[in-house]
């Protein structure tokens, strides 16, 4: 039993869904292709891949696309590893829809907010290129340990709960910052971030949902809108007076 009363969930092999099959068939075949094509894989390889200027050249597509190739061998067979045995778990709890949803806005937050850092960083972040599905990745192990902390996961043969995968992957991606070097795993740990906001409720609607709030409410003050009471409510007070209340305006 788990430490709030509730059966401890365990981590099983995942069947292979939709979402998984789709996003990870991508991944091998551009990945395939970038290295077999020789003048041809390159050109795609240099389309498909995310540079912060590109990005702010117009190149929009990039931190979408650049989830799609893995140079590595090693790397893409782990990298597609993990998506389907994080990736499908979630999307059974999600559904297919959603769960590419959030696998796309943690990649694209972490490439994005990697770019503004190389408006500072102009010599290094600024013109790297990265590739490979990790911060996508590193969002679903933030998701797995937001809404699902004590499942069972096996790291290394070592079964941990999923909630300590966070604090885990996170030193580990430090880590690599400070023994390497700190720029290629930027979008790694904007993706872990994002996971963790957007499992924790701040998705990519309510997000938007409060940036309009605070919009209108931020017009509203620059209008200086104020309420006029009628006589009745200011002789009454707020609980007297007949209960019928007045009209209220707007100035």
């Amino acid at each position: 039993m788990s430490p709030r009363g509730q059966p401890a969930m365990g981590f099983g092999v995942p069947p292979l869904t939709r979402g998984v099959k789709c996003l990870g068939g991508a991944t091998l075949a551009v990945s395939i292709l970038a290295a077999v094509l020789g003048d041809a894989g390159r050109t795609l390889a240099r389309i498909v891949t995310f540079t912060p200027v590109e990005l702010w050249s117009g190149y929009l597509w990039q931190p979408f696309t650049y989830t799609f190739l893995d140079r590595d061998p090693v790397g893409l067979l782990f990298a597609l590893l993990g998506l389907w045995l994080l990736g499908a778990s979630l999307e059974q709890r999600w559904g297919t829809r959603r769960f590419v949803t959030f696998y796309f806005a943690t990649a694209a937050l972490g490439a994005v907010a990697t770019s503004l850092v190389g408006l500072v960083a102009r010599e290094t972040v600024w013109v790297s290129r990265y590739a490979g599905n990790w911060p996508a990745l590193e969002g679903l192990i933030a998701a797995f340990a937001v809404l699902m902390p004590n499942a069972q996961i096996f790291l290394y043969f070592v079964p941990v709960q999923a909630r300590w995968m966070l604090p885990i992957s996170a030193g580990i991606t430090v880590l690599f910052m400070l023994m390497t070097s700190w720029v290629p795993y930027l979008p790694q740990l904007f993706g872990l971030g994002a996971g963790v906001l957007f499992a924790g409720g701040v998705g990519p609607r309510n997000f938007m949902l409060r940036f309009k709030v605070w919009w209108i409410d931020r017009r509203l003050r620059r209008s200086k809108l104020r309420v006029v009471r009628g006589k009745e409510d200011d002789a009454g007070g707020p609980f007297g007076g007949s209960g019928q209340g007045s009209d209220k305006y707007l100035h």
